[in-house]
């Protein structure tokens, strides 16, 4: 399948309510694959995280590793390696004195590698990995992102929403994201400069490049990159744009909001969906939230956030980007 035929897929499935079949379809070259589909969640928590926040994360982990039915069988922890094949390893991994010391910074994740692989640089669906900063880090907010397949939607939908309200509720986040997205192996490599025309007709998509925007604002806990079909502001937030009655009442009934202690997440309809810009279709209820939450949005980018090919202003495609919900940006 080359490019143009997934695009045609793509808008296919996008018409017929079907985009769970992209579960199934990558990009291959040869025998690499370049990229996969899937949902990919991005979380953002302030850099003075606490004892609570790394049991809450560890729990966390070992609850992505019931869901992802024992397909991440690799463990990374501060660039020690290990192969792992139950919930106990992954929590005796991680239950160390090193992995609580918030004097030290704590980085890790957990994914799924070829078991005659050392090394792999294919892109996988089954990803989790943290950053959670020590004290005196520079570096900016501690961050998770995770993935989960499309045909966790069909299965079990409410489970999916689930998992992320709760840990957007365990990290105390000031903002999260999630939605439908490609999965590639390395956001430094060319695979994301070939999706360019996919990102330019599918507004849905969602780019979660999370140490690109974590640098870019580094210790700000007070606004966010952009919406998708899920996506969380803690309660200073929403405080900024009116509460949440305001919320409701700005709102459709397309956008179902999940307050929690702490915040609040937009569901922008039942299911994640892409739109079609050639086709003038953008998702009504993702505008609706990111039109309501534009006073929040992080407009001053230093450097760009997506690649493109070469003859693409790549701050030029970062303010399209930020702003494809916006009405006239389209």
């Amino acid at each position: 399948m080359n490019l143009h035929e997934l695009i045609a897929a793509m808008a296919s499935f996008e018409d017929r309510g079907e985009l769970a079949k992209l579960d199934e379809i990558g990009l291959p070259p040869g025998n690499a694959v370049q990229w996969l589909f899937g949902l990919t969640a991005g979380l953002y928590f302030g850099d003075g995280e606490t004892l609570r926040t790394r049991q809450a994360m560890l729990d966390l982990t070992i609850r992505y590793y019931d869901l992802a039915k024992g397909n991440t069988n690799l463990l990374s922890f501060n660039e020690r390696v290990r192969r792992i094949s139950s919930r106990e390893e992954v929590a005796q991994s991680l239950s160390q004195d090193e992995y609580f010391d918030e004097r030290k910074t704590a980085s890790f994740y957990i994914r799924h590698m070829p078991k005659q692989a050392l090394r792999s640089t294919d892109p996988v669906r089954d990803y989790f990995t943290a950053l959670l900063p020590g004290i005196g880090y520079r570096g900016g907010n501690g961050r998770l992102m995770y993935q989960t397949r499309l045909s966790e939607l069909s299965s079990n939908s409410t489970g999916v929403v689930r998992l992320f309200v709760d840990a957007c509720r365990y990290l105390r986040v000031f903002y999260a994201v999630s939605g439908m997205s490609l999965f590639f192996y390395s956001y430094a490599t060319g695979a994301t400069e070939k999706a360019y025309p996919l990102f330019r007709r599918f507004p849905g998509l969602l780019y979660e490049d999370g140490s690109n925007f974590t640098l870019e604002i580094l210790h700000r806990t007070d606004v966010i990159r952009d919406v998708n079909w899920l996506t969380t502001v803690n309660d200073d937030l929403l405080k900024r744009v009116g509460g949440l009655e305001k919320a409701k009442e700005a709102l459709g009934s397309e956008v179902v909001l999940h307050p929690y202690e702490g915040g609040v997440v937009f569901q922008a309809g039942e299911l994640p969906m892409l739109g079609d810009l050639n086709k003038g279709r953008v998702p009504s209820a993702y505008r609706a939230v990111n039109d309501f939450l534009k006073p929040l949005r992080y407009e001053n980018w230093d450097y760009p956030y997506l690649r493109a090919p070469y003859d693409i202003d790549e701050m030029e495609y970062t303010r399209w980007w930020t702003r494809r919900f916006d009405d006239g940006e389209r």
